[in-house]
């Protein structure tokens, strides 16, 4: 049987680039069809694979491109070349690919990951076409025989009563355990993501922490903050990296603040999985997935802030880091394989 593996974009790797990769493994003659490819953006097995996008391909480089062109989303995903011989499509969609023109006779499965992929609200003149683009790609959700989405918050979101849901997960194995014997119990610092933080949700926090003595690492892009490390001599920015790098300071973190607004809380859980908790937005995606070992915040101001540093100064050394690791394990690859393969009919 000819499979057709659908996503949104391949300009970079992320968090839904893991999880098609995984279901790629599930099909291996299976070709590729996106909005927009960056020949060499994804290292790996992607690039190995027949990959068809759209138009767009020529004019875009950048995640924030697709924002640009976003009056014309609907045109160029509808103009995507789709092969006759195709009998079943897999469409892993962020609001967009899912509206994809193929036969009404071809096996169509659907899996919402998220809805959010363009912030709408931060669009300049293209705000026009809201109206436009949303009709069309919520009447494309009618066009699959079998639909799954990534949370229940997204479920109740876009009123999908019968959707299943399938957990997401995350590279559990980039986040190593240190054992009781191996680790040195020195936790020296609060760990601070800077995805999804405006510049002044930064500061009320840096300045917060800074303010009750406690050292200060600080991990992602802040290239956006020009003058942010004269700001703060006393933080040690330590850049961008991947979830192994991270690994390494976060077993020795107090807490992990991760304020990423995402459909799956992977950093959250990553810290999880280091035996450390995590100070995450309080909000319902969060609250869905989090449990004990989350703190969460609803409030920047330096009171609250301040409130909550000593909350976390008084319980982040009672917290069994045995326990916090399984409930990051708990959404594991081979669960996320197995639940996709059943709901994808991988056996018939």
């Amino acid at each position: 049987m000819k499979v057709a593996l659908c996503i949104d974009s391949l300009l970079f790797r992320d968090d839904s680039t893991f999880l098609f990769e995984l279901i790629l493994n599930l099909f291996p003659n299976s070709e590729i069809y996106t909005i927009a490819h960056k020949r060499g953006g994804i290292l790996g097995q992607v690039e190995t694979r027949p990959i068809v996008s759209s138009f767009l391909s020529h004019k875009v480089g950048k995640p924030d491109v697709l924002k640009k062109n976003f009056w014309i989303l609907p045109s160029a995903v509808k103009g995507i070349p789709f092969h006759p011989s195709i009998e079943k499509v897999i469409v892993i969609s962020q609001g967009y690919i899912h509206g994809l023109n193929f036969p009404k006779h071809v096996q169509s499965y659907l899996y919402l990951v998220d809805w959010d992929l363009i912030d709408q609200k931060s669009l300049g003149w293209q705000k026009l076409f809201n109206p436009y683009v949303n009709e069309w790609r919520e009447k494309a959700l009618t066009h699959f025989k079998k639909i799954a989405v990534s949370s229940e918050t997204l479920k109740e979101k876009m009123h999908l009563p019968n959707a299943e849901v399938i957990r997401p997960t995350f590279r559990t194995e980039e986040y190593p355990f240190v054992k009781d014997e191996d680790h040195n119990f020195m936790f020296d610092h609060h760990l601070l993501y800077t995805h999804g933080l405006s510049l002044q949700e930064f500061k009320s926090i840096a300045s917060a922490l800074l303010a009750q003595g406690e050292m200060v690492r600080v991990m992602g892009p802040f290239e956006q903050w020009p003058n942010i490390k004269k700001d703060f001599p006393q933080i040690d920015f330590v850049g961008d990296h991947c979830e192994a790098t991270a690994a390494l300071y976060s077993h020795k973190a107090k807490a992990i603040w991760d304020f990423s607004q995402h459909y799956f809380p992977a950093k959250a859980f990553g810290s999880f999985c280091t035996g450390r908790p995590a100070v995450v937005r309080d909000n319902k995606i969060n609250r869905e997935y989090l449990s004990s070992g989350a703190y969460f915040l609803n409030s920047f101001e330096k009171q609250h802030l301040i409130e909550l540093c000593h909350e976390i100064e008084g319980s982040f050394l009672s917290h069994d880091r045995r326990v916090l690791r399984r409930q990051g394990l708990r959404w594991n690859e081979r669960l996320f394989k197995s639940r996709m393969a059943k709901f994808l009919d991988k056996n018939e």
